[in-house]
C-alpha cells in the first residue's frame, strides 16, 4: 500500500479527532485557535464517552454514536450556557439570524486571534505536518507496516474485537484478555472508526499507523498551539513557532509511537498541553478579567460555563485516553492552580467583604483537593499494583539531569537548538506572572524523569509504572511552549537591537531613516527556518531511525514477512467465524488484525480462562482427553496454527503453550496448510460422532 492511497484515511482520522470536539467547543464558547486547539481533547472525550454510553444502552458501535453524541452534547452545552448567563433557553429568530451573520463576518476580520495570528498558526501547522510526514514516510516505509513491539498484539486485537463485537466501551475492551473493569480505550475507539474504510485485509494495521500519524502531526501540535495562545495571547510569532518546535523532541511524540508501542499514552500525552491550557483558563494565573489577554477579546466569551467547561472535559478525555496522561496533567497543573489561587485571594482582598470571604474559603478547599489527589496518586492502596513495577536504573543522576536539559533521553544525540530555546523561554517566562508558573511545572516533570531514570522504583514515579520513557514523554509538554517562548524572546531581543542600531545609524546617515523597522513575526519566521535548517529538519534523522527500528529493521521480530504472508493465506482458508488456537509468542496473534479471523490468545500475556489454559497445555491430547474437547466446545475453537516462538526468545513465558507444539504426530488434527515451520490445522478429534479415545 502506498502513502498516496492512505491520504483519504489521514483526512478521515483528522476529521474524527477534530470535528466532534470543534462542534462541542464552539457550543461552549470557544473561538479561533482555542476552539481548534481544544477540539482533539473534546473529540476524544466525546468518542470514548459515546462508546461507553452505546454499550450500556445496547447500541452497536459505529460512527453514528459519536456523531449523535457530539450534536446532543453541543445542544446541551448551549442550553446550560444560556441558562447560566440568564438568557432564554430558545433565542428569538432575529437573534439567531444576527448571530449567524456575525459568525460569517468574524473569520473575515480574523476572529479573536486576528487574521495574521491565525495565518501564522496555520502556516506553523502545515510546516510541522510536512516535516513530520517526511520523517514518518521514511521511518515507516509503508502505511501497512507492522509495529514489531510487545503491546502491538493487544492494541491491534483490541480494535479487531471492537469491530467484531460492535462494542467499544472502555468498560469491556479489557475482556480481550479476560481483564475485568476499566481499560482506557479512546485510542482503539478512534482506530475502529477509521479501520472500516481502510483497504483490507490488514485494515487495522493501516488504520493504527494512520491514527498514530495524525496524533503526532496534528493533535500534538494543535494542543501545544492552544497552550501557547493561552500563555501569550495573540502573538503571530508564537503561533508560528509553537507547532513547528513541538515536533523537535525525541522523547515525545516520536518515542511513544515506537516504545511499547504505547499508543494510548501517545494519544493521552498529546492532549496534556490542551488540558494545561484549559486549567490556566479556569485558574487564570496572573491574568485579569480576560483569561487570555487583558483588555483584548480572548477566545472565550464571558460566562462561567465557557471558563470551566474545557477543564472539566479535560479530565474526562485524559481519563479515557490513558490515566498516565491524566496523572501527568495533574502534576503540571499544580503550579497554575496555585498561581491562580494566589491571584484570586489578592483580587478578593481588593473587592470587599464577600469576595474576600469567598477567596479565603477557596484556599483550604483547593489545597484539600490537591492533597486528596496527591494521596490517591502517590499513597493510595488502589494503585499499588501499578506502583509495583520496577526497572533497572538507566543513568546516573548527573547523566539523567543532562538528558533532561539537552532533551536526549535514552542517550540520543543532544537537541542543542531545542535546549537553548527552552532555557531562553524559561528566563523570559519568569518575568511575567501569567507565564512564570510554566517554569516550576517544567522543573517538576524533569525531576520526575531523573527519579525514574536513576532508581528501580519510587513512590513518586509509581503511577507511571516507574517507567522512565513514559515520564520523559511529559517533559516536552512544558518544554515545547517554553521553546516557542524562547524563540519569540530571542527574536524580540534581536529586533530591539536592530532598531537601536538603526536609530544610531540614522544620526550619522539620515538616509538610513527610510529603512523599515524589522517586524517581530518576520524575525520569528526567519528564526524558525534557522532552527529547522541547523537542526537537520528538527532532528529528523533521530525520528526516522526511531521509527525504522520498529517498522523496518527491528531487533526483535514479532511477525516476519514470510509469516505474515502465511497468516494471510491461512485466513483465506478459514471460515469467517473461525476461532484459532495459537501461541502468541510465535507472532500468530496477528492473524486476527491481518485477516479478521479470531484467535484464542490475542496477547502475549493475559488472564486466561480455565478452558484456555487446558487448550494451551493439552490440546495435542484432544483425541484421548475429554476435558480438552469440552474446552474446545466452550471456546468455539476449531483450528490451530503451530509455529515456533520468535519474539523475545528465549523467554519462559513462551513455554506456557506445550499443547500447541508441532501436531504432526498428534491424533485428531487435519493439516490444511504448511509453509516451513508454520502450519494450519483443523481440530477433528472433537468432531460430532467421534468418540474421544477412539
Amino acid at each position: 500500500m502506498s502513502w498516496s492511497s492512505a491520504v483519504p484515511l489521514v483526512v478521515l482520522a483528522a476529521a474524527w479527532v477534530t470535528l466532534p470536539g470543534l462542534v462541542v467547543g464552539l457550543a461552549a464558547g470557544l473561538r479561533g485557535i482555542a476552539a481548534w486547539g481544544a477540539a482533539p481533547m473534546l473529540s476524544v472525550g466525546v468518542i470514548a464517552g459515546s462508546a461507553v454510553g452505546a454499550s450500556l444502552l445496547g447500541v452497536p458501535w459505529s460512527g453514528a454514536a459519536p456523531a449523535i453524541a457530539a450534536a446532543a452534547f453541543a445542544l446541551l452545552v448551549v442550553g446550560v450556557r444560556r441558562l447560566v448567563i440568564g438568557l432564554p433557553l430558545l433565542p428569538r429568530p432575529t437573534v439567531v439570524r444576527a448571530a449567524a451573520q456575525e459568525s460569517l463576518r468574524t473569520p473575515l476580520r480574523g476572529g479573536p486571534d486576528r487574521r495574521w495570528t491565525g495565518l501564522a498558526a496555520l502556516t506553523g501547522l502545515v510546516t510541522a505536518g510536512a516535516l513530520g510526514f517526511s520523517a514518518a514516510v521514511r521511518g515507516m516505509a509503508r502505511p501497512d507496516a507492522l509495529s514489531q513491539t510487545f503491546d502491538a498484539n493487544f492494541h491491534y486485537n483490541a480494535v479487531a474485537r471492537i469491530l467484531g463485537t460492535h462494542d467499544a466501551s472502555s468498560l469491556t475492551v479489557g475482556g480481550l484478555v479476560n481483564s475485568p473493569g476499566f481499560y482506557p480505550a479512546a485510542w482503539h475507539d478512534v482506530v475502529s472508526l477509521v479501520a472500516p474504510l481502510a483497504p483490507g485485509p490488514g485494515e487495522i494495521v493501516v488504520a493504527s499507523n494512520v491514527v498514530a500519524l495524525v496524533t503526532t502531526l496534528l493533535v500534538w501540535p494543535l494542543s501545544v498551539l492552544f497552550l501557547v495562545r493561552t500563555l501569550v495571547g495573540r502573538s503571530a510569532g508564537a503561533a508560528l513557532a509553537a507547532p513547528v518546535l513541538a515536533l523537535g523532541f525525541v522523547a515525545f511524540p516520536w518515542t511513544l509511537v515506537t516504545y511499547g508501542a504505547l499508543w494510548p499514552n501517545l494519544l493521552g500525552v498529546s492532549l496534556v498541553p490542551a488540558a494545561l491550557a484549559a486549567t490556566a483558563l479556569a485558574a487564570r494565573p496572573g491574568l485579569g478579567p480576560d483569561p487570555v489577554s487583558p483588555a483584548r477579546p480572548g477566545p472565550l466569551p464571558p460566562g462561567r460555563v465557557a471558563r470551566w467547561f474545557p477543564a472539566v472535559a479535560a479530565v474526562v478525555a485524559l481519563g479515557f485516553a490513558h490515566p498516565n496522561a491524566l496523572f501527568g496533567a495533574v502534576v503540571v497543573a499544580v503550579p497554575p492552580i496555585l498561581w491562580g489561587l494566589v491571584g484570586a485571594v489578592r483580587r478578593g482582598l481588593r473587592g470587599g467583604t464577600w469576595p474576600t470571604v469567598r477567596a479565603v474559603t477557596a484556599v483550604p478547599v483547593v489545597l484539600a483537593a490537591l492533597g486528596g489527589v496527591g494521596w490517591f496518586m502517590f499513597a493510595s492502596p488502589a494503585l499499588d499494583g501499578i506502583r509495583g513495577y520496577y526497572w533497572e536504573p538507566e543513568f546516573s543522576v548527573t547523566d539523567a539531569v543532562w538528558n533532561a536539559v539537552l532533551h536526549s533521553p535514552e542517550d540520543n544525540a543532544p537537541a542543542w537548538s531545542i535546549a537553548v530555546l527552552t532555557v531562553a523561554g524559561a528566563v523570559w517566562a519568569l518575568r511575567r506572572a501569567r507565564t512564570s508558573w510554566l517554569v516550576p511545572a517544567h522543573l517538576m516533570v524533569c525531576t520526575l524523569y531523573v527519579i525514574g531514570a536513576t532508581t528501580w522504583s519510587s513512590v513518586w514515579t509509581g503511577v507511571w509504572y516507574n517507567d522512565s520513557p513514559r515520564i520523559a514523554a511529559l517533559v516536552p509538554v512544558t518544554a515545547a511552549p517554553l521553546a516557542a517562548l524562547g524563540l519569540v524572546a530571542l527574536c524580540s531581543l534581536a529586533r530591539s537591537l536592530a532598531c537601536l542600531v538603526r536609530d544610531r545609524l540614522t544620526r550619522a546617515a539620515p538616509a538610513v531613516a527610510g529603512l523599515p523597522r524589522p517586524r517581530a513575526a518576520v524575525l520569528v519566521a526567519i528564526g524558525v527556518i534557522a532552527v529547522v535548517v541547523t537542526s537537520g529538519g528538527l532532528y529528523q534523522r533521530s525520528h526516522v531511525d526511531s521509527l525504522a527500528a520498529i517498522y523496518q529493521t527491528p531487533e526483535e521480530v514479532l511477525v516476519g514477512p514470510e509469516q505474515a504472508r502465511f497468516l494471510r493465506e491461512a485466513g483465506e482458508l478459514l471460515p469467517s467465524d473461525a476461532v484459532v488456537a495459537q501461541n502468541p509468542w510465535a507472532g500468530t496473534a496477528m492473524l486476527w488484525p491481518l485477516t479478521d479471523r479470531q484467535v484464542l490468545f490475542p496477547h502475549l500475556t493475559g488472564v486466561w480462562s480455565p478452558d484456555q489454559q487446558v487448550i494451551a497445555e493439552r490440546l495435542r491430547d484432544a483425541s484421548n482427553d475429554p476435558a480438552v474437547c469440552a474446552a474446545v466446545a466452550e471456546t468455539g475453537t476449531g483450528y490451530v496454527i503451530t509455529a515456533p516462538p520468535t519474539f523475545w526468545q528465549p523467554d519462559p513465558l513462551a513455554l506456557q503453550w506445550p499443547g500447541l507444539d508441532d501436531l504432526t504426530d498428534a491424533d485428531g488434527f487435519e493439516l490444511l496448510a504448511r509453509d516451513g515451520d508454520n502450519a494450519l490445522w483443523r481440530i477433528t478429534a472433537c468432531d460430532a460422532g467421534r468418540a474421544v479415545g477412539s
